[in-house]
């Protein structure tokens, strides 16, 4: 057997994706998708560390993540090593998995020595790719409708950040498409996260105070899954937990959530970094935990303009399952410059309100010639994949 197992490690949790020859599947931890970074003496790993936290005790919006450790712990990493080895039926604790190799999301804060951390655990060596390359490959494997070509901006909005990146998508006759950078990152320090901290403390304001804190897992469940409904429909009636505790119903309304302070700066640093970094797209990529959010969608659409936004049905898997394809697919991203490229990053802050709301985003801050976190770096001559023709889903074949 042979594979390659994705990892997108965010604030509070992480997803891994093994992709083995057909579509990278989410290995989760058996509970979730989503792996809380929770483990500790007594508490067991994953879901389950996280529950056991929070056994006892009444719910709190500061307790949802009073279980959070650090995901680069080594005793994190030894914990997914087994969770593969498991799911692939092999023996725990025996090595990595041969012939199998993980491929990092490196979004920002990633430390640069995480492919250390990774095979000191067991788990093998990594490789790792920026969130915007990783995101552009799950579109790449993506079957339907294909990538137009011209300017591109892709968005990968993860927990706590957001970055923007510009492509030029070329396609050659008789080839395949072929992706150049034409900019650096802008990263954000906006998130998805936000958002699911303003409808928590929503739902638990209108709880009963007897509100056992076990929930609170389900509690953060919900509102991921209201986040879906909540692209279908432009108000829902809050289902998750808690509901039955509630002393009266909660309707919520997306453009309500939209308007709150708490993440409408966001929303508009979104938009603005984008009009900045590819100011006429042909197209936009969205994906990422963050990118469940409809609002984010709405906040990159530009109808006049006939800009088309492309989402996957599953954003929260998005970068995981990107990486999990980027092996296969970086042949058909051109190489960086050796000198690479330099980092944009925007204060949290939003613009000053004498600029406007459509004005670009503040200065960037002095751009650092690190890329560790925010993309693929040089190519050499011995990491080339084969011919991508040869590697290609059917539906990417010309």
């Amino acid at each position: 057997m042979s594979g390659f197992l994705g990892l997108d490690v965010q604030h509070s949790g992480t997803v891994p994706a093994l992709l083995e020859g057909g579509r990278p599947l989410p290995v989760g931890d058996g509970l979730r998708v989503w792996i809380p970074h929770a483990y500790g003496e007594g508490l067991g790993w994953g879901s389950a560390a996280a529950q056991r936290s929070l056994a006892s005790g009444r719910a709190t919006a500061d307790r949802l993540l009073e279980w959070r450790r650090d995901p680069w712990d080594a005793e994190f990493l030894t914990g997914l090593r087994d969770r593969v080895a498991r799911y692939l039926g092999l023996p725990e604790r025996g090595g990595p998995a041969p012939g199998y190799r993980v491929v990092l999301c490196a979004g920002p804060g990633t430390p640069a020595d995480a492919e250390e951390y990774v095979e000191e655990a067991g788990l093998g060596g990594a490789l790792r790719v920026g969130p915007a390359e990783a995101l552009l490959c799950r579109r790449l494997a993506s079957p339907g409708q294909p990538l137009l070509t011209g300017a591109l901006l892709a968005v990968a909005v993860g927990e706590r950040w957001s970055v923007l990146a510009p492509f030029r998508a070329i396609r050659s006759d008789g080839g395949p498409i072929v992706l150049t950078r034409t900019g650096p990152d802008t990263v954000l320090a906006r998130g998805g996260g936000e958002w699911t901290e303003l409808l928590v403390g929503r739902v638990l304001a209108r709880c009963r105070e007897d509100a056992p804190a076990a929930d609170l897992l389900a509690l953060a469940d919900g509102v991921q899954e209201c986040a879906a409904r909540l692209a279908q429909a432009d108000a829902v009636e809050w289902q998750g937990a808690y509901a039955e505790r509630l002393f009266a119903p909660l309707v919520v309304r997306g453009a309500e959530l939209a308007a709150d302070p708490a993440v409408a700066g966001g929303l508009r640093l979104l938009r603005q970094a984008a009009r900045a970094a590819v100011p006429h797209p042909s197209s936009v990529v969205l994906g990422g935990p963050g990118a469940v959010w409809p609002a984010m969608r709405s906040a990159l659409t530009d109808p006049a303009a006939g800009v088309s936004v492309w989402c996957g049905p599953d954003p929260a898997t998005d970068l995981a399952a990107g990486a999990a394809w980027w092996p296969l697919l970086r042949s058909c991203f051109a190489p960086v410059p050796s000198a690479g490229y330099a980092v944009h990053a925007v204060p949290a802050t939003p613009a000053q309100p004498d600029r406007g709301p459509d004005a670009a985003s503040s200065t960037p801050s002095t751009p650092s010639t690190d890329r560790s976190g925010s993309g693929p770096g040089p190519f050499s001559p011995d990491s080339r994949c084969p011919d991508p023709l040869e590697v290609l889903p059917p539906w990417m074949r010309p």
